[in-house]
């Protein structure tokens, strides 16, 4: 699926959208001590000149941006657009193989579609990272504890 973004190359941003799926968190560095959040978007699409939406990829992991963040918590389901530029990266851990794979990244002009825009009923994420990565873990609990996931951060 993601071949259509590879095809898309980098030259140039293109508007997308796609549908809110959750929250998640990922590491920035190997000894888990900072935890960045992030999230998930399906059904992405590409939203060509006539209006037209073509989908690239089944699902791609985003940074929570300050973009995101200013939209409020997400409900699953909910159409988000942004802008973005393709980019390739490299997929895998080094022992079970290396892939490039393609994804979207520097989401700018990031909004909620409108016939779901309800900002000002909606709860926000706290400012600090760490206190968000908090949140969401908070948010899916009963999944990260079956998995035996840790609160990124104690205290």
């Amino acid at each position: 699926m993601r071949e259509e973004l590879k095809k898309i190359g980098n030259k140039e941003r293109h508007r997308y959208s796609g549908t809110f799926a959750k929250y998640g968190y990922k590491y920035a560095d190997r000894q888990r001590n900072h935890a960045k959040p992030t999230m998930i978007l399906k059904n992405i699409k590409l939203i060509d000149s006539d209006n037209k939406e073509i989908l690239v990829a089944d699902h791609l992991w985003f940074n929570l941006t300050s973009g995101f963040k200013k939209l409020g918590i997400l409900k699953v389901g909910e159409k988000v657009f942004f802008n973005g530029r393709v980019t390739n990266y490299h997929k895998g851990y080094y022992l079970d193989g290396i892939s490039i794979d393609y994804k979207l990244e520097r989401p700018t002009k990031i909004e909620l579609d409108e016939s779901l825009n309800h900002l000002s009923e909606r709860k926000y994420f706290p400012n600090e990272d760490w206190k968000t990565c908090n949140v969401i873990y908070d948010m899916y609990s009963e999944d990260y504890i079956k998995r035996d996931i840790p609160k990124p951060y104690l205290g």
